[in-house]
């Protein structure tokens, strides 16, 4: 998952090379926490959070057993 994640974000971002992926487990559920340069975080959050939902929208319909969580940290 981190993989289909990193390769998403890579493609929006202009400083791949600071693009971050952690993931830890809670109340079994998957949780992802995105970290990428300041300048970034608008282009993965986009308007009105339209880029994160889509971003969102694939990796929980690449995982039908479990809903994945995809946060960014600023």
């Amino acid at each position: 998952m981190e993989e289909l994640i990193y390769n998403i974000v890579s493609e929006i971002v202009e400083y791949p090379e600071e693009i971050k992926i952690e993931k830890y487990i809670k109340n079994a559920r998957e949780h992802y926490l995105l970290t990428v340069h300041p300048d970034d975080c608008g282009r993965i959050i986009g308007k009105k959070g339209v880029t994160i939902n889509a971003i969102r929208t694939v990796l929980n319909s690449t995982n039908f057993a479990k809903k994945v969580y995809l946060n960014v940290v600023e």
